[in-house]
């Protein structure tokens, strides 16, 4: 065969080379996938044992080999082909890459440190400089790559298909040009940009420049994003599945609360804004303050044909009260309450122009001629309350760890007033109508029959059936089958009219729950620092939960016999049992109606989180594994200090390098607390990311011993701030009873104490 090799001309060297890879090719398309896999595995065996009896010498004349037939494969290639092997080339590096153990990832890493090195060790001082000047250009490019970078698209050039397009009513173009002569560039200050009708956040693109001058765009994506496209899907959160919610313009930002209740088409709540100055007596009063605002669920009301809100009708839903020594003066209380009659013109007029839910409403003239032009409103003011007892306000905020916002002293800047948000909500779901139970399992038995259709015909009916009604009446609006609830009340948040919750038209549907987790993690954090939009949602969740569970109360098979018991009680009945509950006084064998009923309320409320059902149930599974396992060993309660934590601030958005901490970049005492009333989301995933760890290494990791068990139940404090409680069985057979007799022995007695000395220390710098 190598006689003949050598004696065929180059051209039958190649047909045979030819047909040596069709035959290859049509038995590789034989095979089963567990057949090409042995096939790969023993081809790189007899790789590896090959290179492995070379010489460094027939090595390197293999490399020359390699490098002169793929050069002469490059220049045979047109430009679109070369581009085609290059984009091939890098989606099998990001899949080997996404599919690479951290082991492999990181052996890889070395792998290309050391080429990289010895390429360079290999540079002439030409070279090396050349390579030095293609670095700054590179770096250069970066700085001004946004002249390069095409103008952004309009919407119905992102995709060919208009059932994927994000509200029609929205022109991107128009969106990059609002920002006007007044802001530096457009460019440089959206959080978006669209290349060959794809957008992309500006966040995850990374610039460069290659050897040949060429300009490379990298973009960070998340595995889940990856996943779908590999499989040719619409990524879950993308434009194209109408997750967009655009930039907040400049007329929406630094929109104070009761401007933000002015322009909404939507009344969520009450908002009681409480103030008070954490000084005892007026002699040492300074004019710092800070306060709580405390949202109050209502129903929320119709949608509004005219704004803004009459002022009248604002003081309806929003309230403040002071508690302090002295009643503050006017302008300490402008940064947080204070309306600007230009503002809200500015802020609705823009809202009708870009905002599809606006385009029907009215601005009403004569309202914003009765607006202050920059000041707290006369009926804000004239109805605020005025409270002495500082000592209650402050134990609302107690804790474990000490309120650094009470040193106000330390705030360089007092007309800022720190705002804590809170909310007062339904955990029980005791203002859950039966009306709200029986809306939500229609619409559930709608959503399930829609399931259960198929073909082309029925989705088309069900899109068109999909009719969101604003009722006119007295009723409130529907908030369980209704996205454009939150758009209205959150004007702000949802600029442009887009991003809505449950939108019954996206291709890819996305449950309730995970698109809130998607958008208090939002890299704007605008979501997550708003005023009350987390406690709106969480209080639309637990209304669902407990309406999703009356559905499981009923679907029990003892249902038709409790039905009869329930149905011969009056309402008198349940009133009498209601006081008799609240004054402590009921007793489970007064009335076996009332005792079922009861039953049954413990049924649906125990899944609801945080109501006093749930916590019975935690309580229920802690006696049963006391009477399993035996009484707990160790009483733990974890209480991170959020305030002084590194890793809560880098959460909360805070430029930090963990491998380096530095003093000066942690800012001070009050800078800090203020960083972590305002990112609850951040300190929450701070605190679940510390409980993880101390888990792992201190209770699984055998720090403390083997263990047979443990419990935990998570709580806040006044301030919001969480901490664990934890139950730990270690992993001995001592009864109480025994272990009282072991202690009289001295060998046990000492190393017990040892033990406890090894495991609580006073001073963490200490632990060993």
């Amino acid at each position: 065969m190598s006689i003949n090799r050598a004696q065929a001309i180059p051209e039958e060297v190649e047909r045979q080379r030819v047909l040596a890879r069709q035959r290859s090719a049509t038995r590789r398309a034989t095979l089963t996938p567990e057949q090409a896999d042995q096939q790969r595995t023993l081809i790189r065996e007899r790789s590896v044992s090959r290179r492995a009896s070379l010489t460094s010498q027939e090595i390197e004349q293999q490399r020359a080999l390699n490098r002169e037939r793929n050069a002469t494969t490059r220049a045979s290639l047109t430009p679109e082909q070369a581009e085609q092997q290059r984009i091939l080339a890098s989606m099998r590096t990001m899949a080997t890459r996404a599919t690479a153990s951290p082991k492999i990832a990181e052996e890889q890493r070395v792998l290309t440190r050391k080429r990289i090195a010895t390429r360079r060790a290999a540079y002439t001082p030409e070279e090396a400089e050349q390579q030095r000047e293609a670095a700054h250009r590179g770096s250069l490019l970066k700085k001004n790559f946004e002249n390069v970078v095409p103008c952004i698209q309009r919407t119905q050039n992102l995709l060919s298909n208009e059932k994927h397009n994000i509200n029609n009513d929205v022109d991107l173009a128009m969106v990059e040009g609002e920002a006007d002569s007044e802001v530096q560039s457009s460019m440089n200050n959206l959080s978006f940009t669209c290349i060959k009708d794809v957008v992309f956040y500006e966040r995850g693109l990374h610039r460069s420049l290659d050897k040949k001058k060429r300009y490379f765009i990298y973009c960070d994506i998340c595995m889940e994003c990856w996943s779908a496209l590999a499989k040719e899907k619409i990524p879950k959160f993308s434009v194209s599945n109408k997750i967009w919610m655009g930039d907040m313009p400049k007329e929406l930002q630094g929109l104070t609360i009761p401007e933000q209740r002015l322009i909404a088409l939507y009344r969520h709540n009450s908002c009681i804004v409480k103030l008070h100055s954490s000084f005892h007596s007026a002699a040492t009063a300074q004019s710092a303050i800070k306060g709580n605002c405390i949202s109050f669920p209502q129903d929320v009301v119709n949608i509004a044909a005219t704004l803004p809100l009459e002022l009248e009708d604002l003081c309806d839903s929003l309230k403040i009260i002071f508690v302090g020594c002295r009643t503050p003066e006017r302008n300490q209380l402008k940064n947080i309450l204070t309306v600007r009659k230009k503002k809200v013109l500015n802020a609705l007029q823009w809202l009708r122009q870009n905002n599809s839910l606006y385009r029907n409403v009215i601005i009403n003239q004569s309202i914003i001629d009765k607006l202050p032009d920059d000041d707290v409103p006369e009926c804000l003011w004239a109805t605020m309350q005025v409270s002495d007892n500082v000592e209650t306000a402050t134990n609302e905020r107690a804790s474990y760890i000490p309120d650094l916002l009470i040193n106000a002293s330390e705030s360089n800047n007092t007309a800022i007033v720190p705002l804590i948000p809170s909310a007062v909500l339904d955990v029980n779901g005791t203002n859950i109508s039966s009306d709200d139970v029986a809306e939500h399992l229609l619409d559930r038995m709608k959503l399930q029959t829609a399931e259960q259709t198929r073909g082309l015909a029925s989705e088309r009916n069900i899109q068109k059936d999909t009719v969101y009604m604003i009722p006119r009446g007295n009723r409130p609006v529907n908030e369980y089958s209704n996205p454009n609830l939150l758009l209205g009340i959150f004007s702000t948040l949802f600029p442009y009219g887009c991003g809505s919750i449950e939108d019954g038209s996206r291709p890819v549907k996305i449950d309730f729950c995970e698109h809130l987790r998607y958008l208090l993690s939002f890299g704007d954090r605008h979501f997550e620092e708003h005023y009350s939009f987390i406690f709106v949602v969480f209080n639309i969740l637990q209304r669902r939960t407990a309406c999703f569970h009356a559905h499981l109360m009923t679907s029990k098979p003892y249902f038709q016999q409790s039905a009869q018991l329930l149905e011969s009680l009056s309402s008198g009945d349940i009133a009498t049992a209601l006081v008799n509950i609240s004054k402590g006084t009921y007793s489970n064998i007064a009335d076996q109606r009332i005792n079922t009923l009861m039953k049954h309320i413990r049924v649906v409320g125990g899944h609801v989180m945080g109501s006093s059902h749930s916590r019975s149930a935690l309580r229920t599974k802690i006696h049963s594994l006391c009477f399993n396992v035996g009484l707990p060993s160790l009483f733990v309660t974890i209480n991170p200090a959020d305030i002084h934590s590194p890793v809560a601030l880098y959460f909360a958005g805070v430029d930090l390098d963990l491998d380096k901490i530095l003093p000066e970049t942690l800012g001070t005492s009050y800078e800090r607390a203020k960083t972590i009333a305002t990112h609850s989301v951040a300190t929450a995933k701070s605190f679940n990311c510390l409980i993880k760890s101390i888990l792992k290494s201190l209770v699984l990791g055998g720090v403390l011993g083997h263990t047979k068990a443990y419990f935990g139940t998570v709580q806040s404090q006044g301030r919001g701030s969480l901490h664990l409680h934890l139950l730990i069985w270690l992993n001995h057979d001592f009864t109480p009873t025994q272990l009282k007799q072991q202690i009289e022995n001295e060998d046990f007695r000492q190393k017990l104490l040892k033990y406890l000395e090894d495991i609580v220390k006073e001073d963490l710098d200490q632990f060993r």
